[in-house]
């Protein structure tokens, strides 16, 4: 899925670590919430991305189901993934 996103905090540049993640606002979201989204395969560091850009990504969902061994009560988590990066606006540039 692609989505325009623009970048709500700093990316901390750290080379290699990965997974790294960005924490961006949707365009067009009426709530202005904010998400975390990883970077599995791509490095946010070698893209300069930066507070304020306006980025396309392509997101996938990531699930992962984690059972508590004591009580086997199950919780869900989803998370927002991305696997392309395509810059669309970056002020001062």
């Amino acid at each position: 899925m692609k989505l325009h996103a623009i970048i709500r905090e700093t990316v901390e540049l750290k080379q290699g670590d990965l997974p790294q993640s960005v924490i961006v606002e949707f365009v067009g979201d009426k709530e202005k919430q904010h998400f975390e989204v990883l970077f599995y395969d791509l490095d946010p560091y070698q893209f300069k991305i930066r507070k304020w850009d306006t980025w396309e990504l392509c997101i996938k969902w990531k699930s992962e189901i984690f059972t508590d061994p004591k009580t086997e009560v199950k919780s869900y988590f989803t998370y927002l993934v991305c696997t392309k990066a395509t810059p669309v606006f970056q002020p001062g540039k």
